[in-house]
C-alpha cells in the first residue's frame, strides 16, 4: 500500500475536526456578540432589587390550592432525580403509608407499623408536625407507648389551655368548686372534713357561684393545688365503678372541665414532679374507662404521658404505663394496681406474672426499694437497716477505652474471654458467699445456695448494685436476669393508730382487701400465666386469703389463678398473728390501735382458721413456698424503740424452707445486692416458673445453646490443663 493510501483516512479526520471546531468558534462569537448587544440595551441589576436571603412563607386559606399544589409536587417528584429530594420523599411517602397500616391494618401489621414509625430518628420539626396533625387517637395512644418515641409526633394542649396557663388564675378555687360538687354528689366525711380544714367561711360561701374561699397564708398555691388533687383522687377512687355511665362523679368532673384544668396545672408547673404525680393519679382512675380517651387526646395528655414515661422516677413511669396501657385496651389495671414491667409495649407476650403485695403502712414505691441506710429515705415508722453499702455513684473506669479504641473487635473479644477464663481460674479456689446468709434454716434448705455459681459475674454485679441505688429492686433487677415477665404492685391504704387521720370508708379487713385485689387481678387477666406472688407483713396474709377464696370459687378464673400459681414468698408475715397486737388495756388505750393491727393479735380463730386452708390447698395445688423470719428488732417512733414485730415462729409457715435472716422487720424485703439471699431465691424461684435463658443479653435459640454448650466444654478442659500445669 502506498504513502498516499495511509494517508487518507487521516486527512479525512482532520477536515471533519476542523470543520467542527471552526462550526463551535463561530458560534461561540457571535454568542458573545449577541449577548454584549443585549447587555447594553437592558440593565440586569433590577433583578437584584427582589433578592431574599430568608425564605417567606404564603399561608393560603383556599382548598382548591391544596388540591393544586398536590398535583404540583406529586409531578415535581416524578421529574426530580436529585438523591437528597428522592430521600425526602421516600422517608415521607412511608411514614404516610405506616399511618394507614396503623388505622387499616391488622393487629399484628399495626404493631409492625407502630414499631417502625417509633424508630423514626433526626427527623424535621416540620416533618414531625404533618405527623401529629395526622395522628388519630388510637394510633397515638399506641405509639406513646413506643419505646423511643420522638415526643414531637404528639399535639401540645390546645391553644386556649396554652393562653389560661399563662393568666395568674388561681386553680386552686376551680379544684374546691369541683370538691364541693362530689361533696353534694356523694357525700363523705372526708371530702366535708378537708374543705373546712384547708378554705375557711365555707358555710358563707355556700350557695354563691361566684365567690371563692381565701386560701389559707400558711400554704402556696402549689401545695394547695395538691392538696386539693388528693382530695379528688381520694373521691373518685373510693366510688369507682367498672362501667363509666354508672360513675357519677367523674362524669360530673368531666363536664365541669377537670381535664383542661390538670392540662392547664402541667403546664404551669412544667417538669415538677410532685404536681405530675398528684396529676397522674388521678389520671389513672380516668384511664380505666376507654370512653374518655378522646378528652385525653384534645387536652394534650398522650405527649404528656409519652414524657413522664421515660422519667426515671419509678412512681411518673409506672402510673404513665398504666394510663397508656388502659387507654389502648391491651389492658385493664384497676386502681391501686400499678404495672412496674414492662412500662413499654413489647412484641412478645409474658409467661410470669409476678406481683408485689406490701405490708402495713407501706407502699408499692416505698417497700421494695434496695436496702440502703445511708441513703434511703425515711418514711412511715423509722426504717433501721444493716447494711453498709454507700450508694455514692462509682467513677466508671475508662482510662483503656482509648488504648482499646482500634483494635480489631473479634480481637478483643477473644482477649475479653481469656481475661475471663484467667479470673475464673483465679477464683476456682475461692468460694463467693452470698450476702444475707440465714442464721437459721428449715425443710429441704441446700447449703450449695448459699455461694455464687459464676464467682466473677457475682462480683461485678455486687459493684454495679452497691453503686447504683434502686428505688424497686424487683423492677430494676429481676428483668436483667429473667425475660418474658410482669410485674405488678398493689397499693392499700393501712394505718398503724386510730389517732392518726383516716377515711372510715378505708377501714377494711383482710377479706375485703384480698376481695378488692382479687377482682381487680382477674381484670388484669392475671391468672393466665404462671404467677409468683412476693408479700411482706400483712401483705402474705391478704395473699393467703385471696388464693384461700379462689379456691373455694366456681369461677373459672379463679380457678385458674389457683393453678396457674407456682410459688408465694412470704416476708416476716405474721401466720398466727404477733404479740405486738395483743396489748394490755392500758397500752391500748394510749395507742389506740388501729383496726389493722387488731385483726393481728396472736393465736386469732381467723388467722388460724385460714393458716389451716391455706396449707390444705397449698398441697392441693402444689404451691411452692418460701418463708422469711426477722431476727433483729425495729427501731420505731422518735425514741427509737426496738420491738420485734414478727417472731419467727409466727413466721414460720410449717411447709416449704424457711430462713431466719439477721434483719428487722422494714428491711427483711429489701435485699442489699443482687447476691443476697433474698434475691437468689426469687430468681430461682422465676426460672422454674417461666421458660427463660438466664442470658440477658443473648438469645434463646436452639443454636446458641449449643454453641454455649461447647464452649463450657472448651473452658473446663483449658481450665484442668491449666491446673495441672501448674501443679
Amino acid at each position: 500500500m502506498s504513502l498516499q493510501d495511509r494517508l487518507k483516512p487521516i486527512i479525512k479526520i482532520l477536515k471533519i475536526v476542523s470543520l467542527c471546531g471552526g462550526s463551535v468558534i463561530i458560534l461561540t462569537y457571535h454568542y458573545r456578540e449577541i449577548n454584549k448587544s443585549i447587555q447594553k440595551i437592558v440593565n440586569t441589576n433590577v433583578f437584584d432589587v427582589e433578592k431574599k436571603f430568608t425564605s417567606e412563607y404564603i399561608y393560603i386559606d383556599d382548598p382548591t390550592y391544596d388540591a393544586t399544589m398536590k398535583v404540583e409536587h406529586g409531578l415535581g417528584l416524578s421529574n426530580s432525580v436529585a438523591l437528597s429530594r428522592a430521600w425526602k420523599s421516600l422517608k415521607h411517602s412511608l411514614a404516610w403509608k405506616l399511618l394507614w397500616v396503623c388505622r387499616n391494618g391488622s393487629k399484628e401489621q399495626r404493631n409492625t407499623a407502630i414499631e417502625q414509625l417509633g424508630a423514626f430518628k433526626h427527623n424535621k420539626s416540620w416533618d414531625c408536625l404533618r405527623i401529629a396533625q395526622a395522628l388519630d387517637k388510637n394510633t397515638a395512644v399506641l405509639l406513646a407507648h413506643t419505646r423511643g418515641v420522638d415526643l414531637r409526633y404528639f399535639l401540645p394542649p390546645p391553644i386556649h389551655v396554652r393562653k389560661a396557663a399563662a393568666t395568674s388564675e388561681l386553680l386552686s378555687y376551680t379544684f374546691k368548686d369541683m370538691i364541693y360538687n362530689l361533696q353534694i354528689i356523694n357525700p363523705h366525711s372526708c371530702i366535708q372534713h378537708f374543705l373546712s380544714k384547708y378554705f375557711v367561711n365555707l358555710q358563707e360561701q355556700i350557695g354563691e357561684v361566684d365567690s371563692s374561699p381565701p386560701k389559707p397564708d400558711s400554704l402556696s398555691e402549689k401545695e394547695l393545688c395538691i392538696l386539693c388533687l388528693d382530695a379528688l383522687h381520694h373521691h373518685i377512687f373510693l366510688f369507682n365503678q367498672k362501667s363509666y355511665e354508672k360513675d357519677i362523679s367523674i362524669k360530673t368532673l368531666i363536664k365541669l372541665g377537670l381535664m383542661p384544668k390538670l392540662s392547664e396545672l402541667m403546664l404551669r408547673y412544667k417538669d415538677d414532679s410532685e404536681i405530675d404525680f398528684a396529676v397522674l393519679k388521678i389520671l389513672t382512675v380516668l384511664s380505666v374507662y376507654t370512653e374518655l380517651l378522646n378528652d385525653f387526646f384534645q387536652n394534650g395528655f398522650i405527649g404528656e404521658l409519652a414524657r413522664l414515661l421515660k422519667s426515671s422516677d419509678v412512681r411518673l413511669a409506672s402510673c404513665s404505663a398504666v394510663c397508656l396501657a388502659n387507654l389502648s385496651g391491651d389492658s385493664c389495671y384497676r386502681p391501686g394496681l400499678f404495672l412496674l414491667y414492662p412500662i413499654y409495649r413489647k412484641k412478645t407476650t409474658h409467661t410470669c406474672d409476678t406481683l408485689l403485695v406490701h405490708g402495713l403502712r407501706g407502699g408499692v414505691f416505698v417497700t421494695w426499694r434496695q436496702r440502703d441506710k445511708k441513703c434511703s429515705e425515711l418514711s412511715g415508722i423509722i426504717e433501721v437497716t444493716s447494711s453498709n453499702v454507700d450508694c455514692e455513684p462509682c467513677q466508671e473506669n475508662t482510662g483503656n477505652d482509648d488504648k482499646n479504641r482500634f483494635i480489631d473487635p473479634e480481637l478483643q473479644m477473644v482477649i475479653e474471654q481469656y481475661k475471663e477464663l484467667e479470673d475464673e481460674a483465679l477464683l476456682s479456689n475461692f468460694e463467693v458467699v452470698l450476702n444475707d446468709i440465714p442464721i437459721g434454716t428449715k425443710r429441704n434448705a441446700e447449703d450449695d445456695t448459699l455461694v455464687a455459681e459464676k464467682k466473677k459475674l457475682a462480683l461485678l454485679e455486687e459493684e454495679e448494685d452497691k453503686c447504683n441505688h434502686t428505688h424497686c429492686w424487683p423492677k430494676d433487677w429481676l428483668p436483667k436476669d429473667c425475660s418474658n415477665l410482669r410485674i405488678l404492685g398493689f397499693n392499700y391504704w393501712s394505718k398503724l393508730s386510730d389517732w392518726l387521720e383516716g377515711c372510715p370508708l378505708r377501714n377494711a379487713d383482710i377479706v375485703a382487701r384480698a376481695e378488692e385485689l382479687a377482682s381487680a387481678l382477674i381484670d388484669a387477666e392475671v391468672g393466665t400465666k404462671n404467677v409468683v406472688w412476693l408479700a411482706h407483713s400483712m401483705g402474705g396474709l391478704i395473699v393467703k386469703q385471696i388464693l384461700v377464696d379462689a379456691a373455694k370459687k366456681d369461677d373459672k378464673a379463679y380457678k385458674m389463678l389457683c393453678d396457674k400459681t407456682k410459688a408465694i414468698l412470704f416476708y416476716s408475715t405474721p401466720h398466727r398473728g404477733t404479740a405486738l397486737a395483743t396489748m394490755p388495756r392500758a397500752a391500748a388505750s394510749i395507742l389506740w390501735p388501729s383496726q389493722d393491727v387488731k385483726q393481728l393479735q396472736e393465736n386469732s380463730p381467723e388467722l388460724l382458721e385460714l393458716h389451716r386452708l391455706f396449707l390444705k390447698y397449698a398441697d392441693t395445688f402444689n404451691w411452692e413456698t418460701i418463708s422469711y423470719a426477722e431476727t433483729l428488732p425495729t427501731l420505731i417512733t422518735a425514741f427509737k424503740v426496738p420491738v420485734h414485730m414478727v417472731e419467727p415462729h409466727s413466721a414460720d409457715l410449717g411447709r416449704g424452707v424457711f430462713y431466719k435472716l439477721p434483719l428487722d422487720h422494714l428491711s427483711i424485703c429489701k435485699p442489699a445486692t443482687r447476691q443476697s439471699i433474698l434475691y437468689t431465691t426469687v430468681l430461682d424461684v422465676l426460672q422454674q416458673a417461666t421458660t427463660c435463658e438466664v442470658e440477658s443479653n443473648h438469645s434463646d435459640s436452639y443454636i446458641y445453646r449449643i454453641f454455649k454448650d461447647i464452649w463450657l466444654f472448651v473452658r473446663r478442659i483449658a481450665q484442668q490443663l491449666k491446673s495441672n500445669w501448674n501443679e
